[in-house]
């Protein structure tokens, strides 16, 4: 049982002291920021942020092309942020349509990019790609399944990347402990952030970053200290779906400030909403799946070693394994976001 007990608490203070070294994986992630706005029939404007993580002399140069576009004045320069007139003469929707270009001096250091396109009906769209595509080519208006697809796939990438929002899951799970309350309690989860996330993305009722994400990250720490404490008289333990609901309001404004960044489609704004929400769901699902699995695989090893009984007796044990690192994890996490506002 020694065994067992050592190999669980490698695994998971390995997860979480890798969380703790690169807290950029907690929602961190920043992209290169675009926006082409199309001010009149042929006439676009380009704006870009590049987050300050590329060395002076580092920065990519990025223009318009396609559908014969020239810039208005001036010429092209890399720097961090700028602004730059096209004019455009060409067919945009034949076969020369827009696309941004980004041109980097040496190698693009892991950075995605995320490109906002308005046209003058009022449609916006957003394109996500991967560090190693460098030109990003403008879409026309999308149908409802390509706006299905890409905000389901966007949504789970979003409940996979996010590091706190997992962790609040775990924590949700340790305390409800059986599989009944387990699905209540997520489901109140849902539900509190599934408000929140509405609202926020259709009403524009949002909150700062600066206020939510330590919040979000304190939240963390109250579940993980009251599963630290063990005991099963306070509303938290007798009550977890509950408690779940309400956190779940404070985490679908962090949601909703990351659906913000991404944008929602002209005409399919709910449609895009709920796939969305879909999406976070498919991850949680998942996630909860292999928190099981994981669990699952320690009992065979500990039935393997014929240690059963030991570890129904030491379940406590086993908590404190993974609570005590992610309840430390939560708390720099807190005050490194504390940090940020001041």
């Amino acid at each position: 049982m020694a065994l067992v007990r050592f190999l669980i608490f490698l695994i998971t203070a390995g997860a979480l002291v890798s969380a703790l070294i690169n807290p950029l994986a907690a929602h961190e992630g920043r992209p290169v920021y675009i926006e082409v706005t199309e001010r009149s029939s042929g006439s676009y404007e380009l704006r870009w942020k590049i987050p300050p993580v590329i060395a002076v002399g580092e920065e990519p140069m990025i223009r318009l092309s396609g559908a014969e576009c020239t810039l208005a004045a001036g010429a092209p320069r890399p720097s961090l942020a700028g602004t730059q007139l096209y004019t455009c003469s060409g067919d945009i929707d034949g076969a020369g349509k827009l696309q941004v270009d980004l041109h980097y001096p040496g190698t693009n250091p892991v950075l995605s990019t995320l490109v906002l396109y308005r046209t003058l009906d009022g449609n916006e769209q957003s394109i996500m790609t991967s560090p190693d595509e460098t030109s990003v080519l403008l879409p026309g208006a999308e149908t409802f399944w390509q706006v299905a697809r890409r905000y389901t796939s966007t949504g789970i990438q979003h409940i996979l990347d996010g590091y706190d929002h997992l962790l609040f899951v775990l924590c949700l799970i340790l305390l409800a402990g059986t599989m009944r309350r387990i699905l209540i309690t997520v489901t109140g989860f849902t539900l509190g952030h599934s408000i929140t996330l509405g609202f926020s993305a259709l009403a524009g009722w949002s909150l700062q970053p600066t206020f939510v994400e330590p919040l979000i990250a304190f939240s963390i720490v109250i579940l993980a200290a009251e599963i630290a404490r063990g005991k099963n008289n306070t509303l938290t333990a007798k009550y977890p779906a509950i408690v779940a609901t309400g956190f779940g309001l404070l985490h679908g404004f962090g949601f909703g400030g990351a659906l913000a960044e991404i944008g929602l489609p002209y005409g399919l704004k709910i449609q895009a909403l709920a796939f969305f929400n879909v999406g976070v769901e498919i991850g949680q699902i998942l996630f909860v799946v292999a928190a099981f699995m994981a669990y699952w695989l320690a009992r065979q090893i500990a039935v393997a070693a014929k240690a059963t009984a030991e570890i129904t007796d030491n379940i406590a044990q086993m908590k404190a394994f993974v609570i005590y690192p992610t309840g430390i994890v939560a708390t720099f996490w807190t005050l490194q976001r504390l940090a940020g506002i001041w």
